[in-house]
């Protein structure tokens, strides 16, 4: 074989590695600078990274967090011809305007029991309660007195990139024939804007938004409770 072909097949070679190398590196940035970058599930930078695909991945997964953004996930695939990727998280709308363990006020998704006030009668009782839920979630779907069962139809809140659905329910709790006691939750989902107002976009979310810390000031002060 000519020493000249030998010499350019062997710079074919070194050339169609050398790029296959650096095809398997890409460089990613994430804004905010102080944003943790999690790889395949394992934290290992702030702010930027070099991704240095395994022989056999087609992809890797990457997570971006930061206190007061919205966490992000994405599939960064090792085919993309593009080496450089920047990620901007935006700010968590929902959990600035809501409350919740951290605020000392961990009652989403839970039930809390309520003790009324000697003396007032079911029928006051009934009444306060049916003001409250119809003043703060207009809808009532479920309002059975001899049950004593209200339920509330969803309440939607925009934010710019998610929705918070909220929603109460209130059942009669049978104790002591001297005392009138009910059991209260509120329920709080999270879905991202992107997906719609579909059930299945919707998670559970550990927070109520602000606007309903009011609903239990008024539980308490109008009805009388023991939490």
């Amino acid at each position: 074989m000519n020493k000249n072909v030998v010499i350019l097949i062997f710079c074919l070679l070194f050339s169609i590695t050398y790029s296959d190398i650096l095809a398997q590196k890409k460089q990613v940035y994430v804004t905010p600078e102080t944003a943790k970058i999690f790889y395949n599930g394992h934290e290992v930078a702030n702010g930027s990274y070099e991704i240095k695909f395994g022989k056999k991945e087609d992809f890797v997964v990457l997570k971006f967090e930061n206190p007061g953004y919205i966490s992000r996930t994405i599939k960064l695939f090792k085919n993309n011809p593009k080496n450089t990727f920047s990620y901007e998280l935006f700010e968590d709308e929902a959990m600035s305007g809501s409350i919740g363990k951290d605020e000392g006020v961990d009652l989403a998704n839970k039930y809390f029991s309520i003790t009324c006030k000697k003396g007032m009668s079911e029928d006051i009782v009934w009444k306060r309660l049916m003001n409250i839920a119809v003043s703060n979630f207009e809808n009532v779907e479920v309002r059975d007195k001899a049950a004593g069962w209200i339920k509330t139809g969803w309440v939607n809140t925009l934010f710019t990139y998610q929705i918070v659905r909220t929603r109460m329910e209130i059942q009669l709790q049978f104790t002591g024939e001297d005392e009138l006691s009910y059991r209260v939750k509120i329920y709080s989902e999270i879905a991202d804007r992107d997906c719609g107002t579909y059930n299945q976009c919707f998670t559970k979310y550990n927070r109520i938004l602000r606007k309903y810390e009011q609903v239990i000031s008024e539980l308490q002060t109008s009805i009388g409770s023991n939490f």
